[in-house]
């Protein structure tokens, strides 16, 4: 076997495609020997409250005044009513209103309107990634396993209906079709009012001075926002309602409490735990600032960036880091990234590394030392030294190249 043969056999998406298999391997074989072990933590509680956030909605709306309802405290209802009112169309003719947990999962008819909602979900964001980039099937395959994936299927989460539409808005932002367009910004505009921190990539429309594009955005996201007040109880009254449930759960979801999710602070907080140390104020400050620092570094080399994997993963880390919530399913945001990094990728030596960045971060086996699962916090490590260094070699490659266009010039006039 030559040379070539062998780097063609090793290039970036053929090792991708076999440490991921020797990954989920190891995982399935580990889960079936043993099903109550430590592989079942890959799931959020262990599955102890199994598809909570799809049943825990469908009760908080089932009197149709999710504002004012106490389960699980008023921090829980901060979703603005255009989701509320989406995910009633899954509650399958189910009484939601003063049934537990347990009452859904013993019901056949909600956990059916579950199982649909999921499936809708996993089968609208694989036709997504198709549009998005053709790359193997074994590919997207492998990405059903992975631990953010896992991890959005059993909490039943939006997420994974939120990244599908953002890879549509990925594929079809620039196609020549006018109502293609249409498409692709209408999906901007429901993610952003989902999950309103996607709205970041409209930065893609002001730096191609898409003006008018922005204004339809902006139209339809307000649609978005008010006009399904509406069909609640109280109507407009709620809003103010809403700004108090939003304080309540800033305060719970702090950035010191502990639960899987990315961030520099969570991942500091919890090897200081590992250490049998505590995080300071003054370290939580630190952590804050750089975070902030981080991300105006990302969207700075954003508008300078011309290769598309990078342009988004520019605005997918702010998005994946910033926010004080971002819980592990969040990862998926980074998957179009992966499928546009797989098909741009030189192999070189820099995407090896950041190919190997990508396997921890989708790693789906456990491991656990001590009492601690430490996987999501590999995880988490992986993205920040992802981030760290994508704005090195974004930056580096910025300053040489308008170092590289003035010299040029400054020869010219010579």
């Amino acid at each position: 076997m030559g040379i070539q043969e062998i780097k063609r056999l090793f290039s970036v998406n053929n090792t991708f495609v076999m440490m991921m298999t020797l990954l989920i391997g190891v995982f399935l074989w580990d889960l079936l020997s043993d099903p109550m072990g430590i592989q079942l933590n890959v799931f959020f509680r262990r599955t102890e409250d199994f598809m909570a956030d799809f049943f825990n909605v469908q009760r908080y709306i089932a009197d149709w005044d999710p504002y004012h309802n106490t389960i699980n405290g008023l921090g829980e209802k901060c979703y603005l009513p255009f989701t509320y009112l989406f995910l009633e169309l899954f509650n399958g003719f189910f009484h939601y209103s003063d049934a537990t947990l347990s009452d859904c999962y013993a019901s056949s008819t909600a956990m059916l309107s579950c199982v649909m909602f999921v499936l809708l979900s996993v089968m609208v964001f694989y036709h997504a990634l198709n549009k998005l980039v053709a790359c193997s099937t074994v590919q997207k395959v492998l990405i059903f396993f992975s631990s953010i994936m896992l991890f959005a299927i059993e909490r039943g989460n939006m997420i994974i209906l939120c990244a599908a539409l953002l890879c549509y808005f990925l594929a079809y932002k620039d196609a020549a079709s006018p109502w293609k367009r249409v498409f692709a910004l209408s999906c901007l505009c429901i993610i952003s009012v989902i999950k309103i921190y996607p709205v970041v990539f409209g930065l893609f429309l002001l730096r191609d001075k898409r003006y008018r594009a922005i204004v339809f955005c902006v139209v339809l996201s307000l649609a978005m926002v008010f006009l399904p007040f509406l069909f609640f109880k109280g109507q407009f009254d709620n809003i103010s309602q809403l700004l108090t449930n939003l304080s309540v759960f800033a305060e719970t979801y702090n950035p010191g409490q502990l639960f899987p999710r990315f961030g520099i602070i969570p991942m500091v907080a919890t090897i200081s735990i590992f250490l049998q140390s505590t995080l300071t104020e003054n370290m939580s400050n630190i952590c804050a600032l750089l975070t902030m620092l981080m991300c105006l570094a990302s969207i700075l080399l954003f508008f300078f960036e011309k290769t598309p994997w990078k342009q988004t993963s520019l605005l997918a880390l702010p998005l994946l880091m910033y926010p004080t919530n971002s819980a592990f399913y969040c990862g998926l945001y980074m998957l179009p990234v992966l499928f546009l990094f797989l098909r741009d990728s030189h192999s070189s030596s820099i995407d090896y590394i950041y190919m190997l960045s990508f396997c921890i971060l989708l790693n789906p086996f456990q491991i656990v030392i001590g009492e601690t699962t430490v996987s999501w916090m590999l995880s988490n490590i992986a993205v920040i030294f992802f981030w760290l260094l994508l704005l090195v070699d974004t930056g580096n490659q910025c300053i040489r190249s308008t170092f590289f266009s003035r010299y040029q010039s400054s020869m010219k006039k010579l």
